[in-house]
């Protein structure tokens, strides 16, 4: 029988390490005390020798508790106050800390253009005429805020019809003949201040060398370009050594390519000061990218028979000496947009100045022709300025580290592909609804079905070059498995008539005017969805709460294609009547509803 040790030790004493506070503590040291030193000191009063010992020792292990504890609540982001410890927990956790935000808004841009006449005699605009008004054109609010054009705006665009891609307004004179044409462009503005800083970087080699801007709260840094020409490309991390890049093709619409970036950075924003820091890469100019020798992988297979399953990081195949180029023996030029807060929210029909145009006008055109364009140039804000705010502070930054750390950069589920989708540059073209299903022909892939809306808000199908900057895009986070067909989704327009019976007193045109609206509203655009059915349900159950309405029939709901009064409609057909189960209408997955026209498309009968 094994010998039990704990007797030749003594005496056990059992101790608690519950106590958390100074009295708990002394308290617990006094009755130790008293137990098992009884002998040697009796007199454990405060003003004694063994009081101070006891007060001193709970002094201790109320402290060492209280850090203990500190130092845990520092490790949650949703108890930690210390601002060095939060500031760390979010930039670990991907989150950029930014300055003000600037607003943006959409302006309308008129210009008028004098008139011609075509072989067939038609009055037409002088098209050779068109001009061209570069972005960061700068426009301003009646409070004296900038509003930067965030685009080039061409008024010569036609679409596949010959149709312009601007709004075509033409001027009579007072006997009814054409004078001239007045052109109007819908474009993007951001608020703000532009300014352009150069860096003399010295002879010696930094690695991750720096450079503060003297402006703070920048919203975007525009270009980092060195004297030798290089491009400075701005990247999440110095490891991503490609970017996405925006060529503008000659039909108008812009085309995404992914391209290498040896010369790249980060920015950082201190969150005392607000102020932007670049940071470049490691490498200098004239280390050689090679890649690594797989031996130097450190396997575990030298010398064994057999081995155990072990972590392999990828990246260390593609290791090189430099994380990014940073810069030496030059000048680097900073261009910037920076300011922003609440106070750029500014009304609409405010934006009405025009400050500074960069126009690009065709060759050959007449100076006084161009100089009537010129001055013929006003500009409106229809709606409000929005996204003005000032910076989150510390603590507002805190509240999404926790939603920050699940964030990843792949698509993995159907909900990071739509993510993606949704997040694609407006100037590569706009996916209004998407949605995906497995293929049936093939398990390694899905489907991928989008639809877009045209310049008057109505759904439609994407264009081709839509399509090819999605597929560049989308190929950066998929996973190497993973194959996606991008196809249109079917687009399905359909009529509701109604048939009521109303209360005698009210006033039937009214009433009708009332029905049509609310059931209106639960077809809005921001409602509709690829693959969402129509409730018929909840259509009557909106009409007959409506004041005055006795009783509603069950809603008639049909297809309606081609074009009708004028009215063009979608070309695709569906019965709707063969997909209606317990008043649900239910479309495949790659089908999507549209009242197209409700205030043609909702037709009440009275009874």
């Amino acid at each position: 029988m094994a010998e039990d040790i704990k007797k030749k030790i003594g005496i056990q004493r059992k101790r608690s390490f519950l106590a958390r506070d100074f009295q708990d503590f002394r308290a617990d040291l006094l009755e130790h005390a008293r137990s098992h030193f009884s002998d040697k000191i009796q007199d454990f009063s405060e003003a004694s020798m063994g009081g101070l010992f006891l007060d001193m020792a709970a002094y201790v292990g109320d402290n060492m508790s209280f850090y203990l504890d500190h130092q845990f609540r520092e490790l949650n982001p949703e108890t930690a106050v210390e601002s060095k410890n939060i500031e760390s927990m979010i930039r670990n956790a991907g989150l950029k800390i930014s300055g003000n935000s600037p607003a943006s808004a959409m302006v309308e841009i008129y210009i008028e253009v004098e008139k011609t006449v075509s072989n067939t005699g038609e009055v037409i605009p002088m098209h050779s005429y068109l001009p061209i008004i570069k972005e960061n054109s700068i426009f301003k609010s009646k409070s004296g805020i900038s509003f930067y054009l965030s685009e080039d705006i061409d008024f010569s665009i036609k679409d596949d019809n010959g149709s312009y891609d601007a709004e075509v307004t033409p001027i009579l004179n007072n006997s009814g003949t054409i004078e001239s044409f007045v052109f109007m462009k819908k474009a993007s503005c951001v608020s703000g201040n532009i300014a352009t800083e150069n860096f003399d970087i010295g002879n010696n080699f930094v690695p991750y060398r720096t450079i503060t801007l003297s402006n703070s709260h920048v919203s975007t840094i525009l270009s980092v370009i060195d004297a030798d020409g290089n491009e400075y490309f701005e990247v999440e991390s110095l490891s991503q050594d490609t970017v996405f890049r925006k060529n503008q093709l000659s039909n108008g619409t812009s085309s995404i390519d992914v391209v290498p970036a040896p010369y790249r950075f980060i920015s950082k924003v201190d969150i005392t000061t607000r102020s932007t820091i670049i940071q470049f890469g490691s490498g200098d100019q004239t280390d050689e990218v090679n890649i690594s020798d797989p031996s130097q992988m450190s396997i575990p297979l030298y010398g064994k028979k057999s081995f155990s399953s072990f972590s392999l990081d990828p990246n260390k195949l593609l290791s090189n000496k430099s994380l990014g180029i940073s810069p030496t023996n030059t000048t680097i030029s900073v261009v910037y947009r920076y300011g922003g807060g609440s106070s750029h929210n500014v009304p609409n029909d405010t934006i009405t100045e025009v400050a500074t145009v960069d126009w690009v006008f065709p060759p050959n055109i007449p100076y006084e022709s161009a100089r009537s364009i010129r001055n013929s140039i006003s500009v409106n804000n229809p709606s409000d300025a929005s996204g003005g705010a000032m910076a989150p502070t510390l603590f507002e930054l805190k509240n999404f580290v926790t939603s920050a750390r699940t964030m990843q950069n792949r698509i993995v589920t159907k909900e990071d592909l739509l993510a993606r989708i949704y997040t694609l540059p407006t100037e590569f073209g706009v996916v209004y609804r998407a949605n995906t299903v497995p293929n049936p022909d093939n398990a390694l892939s899905s489907l991928l079905y989008i639809v877009s809306r045209d310049k008057e808000g109505k759904l439609t199908t994407c264009s081709d070059s839509l399509k090819r900057n999605l597929s560049t895009y989308l190929n950066e986070f998929r996973l190497i498995g993973d194959a996606m067909d991008i196809l249109d989704g079917k687009i399905i327009n359909f009529q509701i008539k109604l048939v009521c019976k109303f209360h005698p007193s009210v006033n039937k045109f009214e009433l009708i005017s009332k029905i049509i609206s609310e059931v209106k509203n639960l077809f809005l655009q921001e409602n509709v969805n690829l693959g969402k059915e129509i409730n018929a349900t909840e259509i009557i159950a909106t009409v007959a709460n409506i004041p005055g309405v006795q009783s509603v029939e069950k809603p008639i709901i049909s297809n309606i294609i081609g074009e009708h009064d004028s009215f063009v409609y979608s070309s695709s057909r569906k019965n709707m009547n063969i997909i209606e189960k317990n008043s649900i209408y239910s479309p495949e997955p790659y089908e999507i509803f549209e009242l197209k026209y409700p205030n043609r498309d909702i037709i009440v009968n009275v009874v």
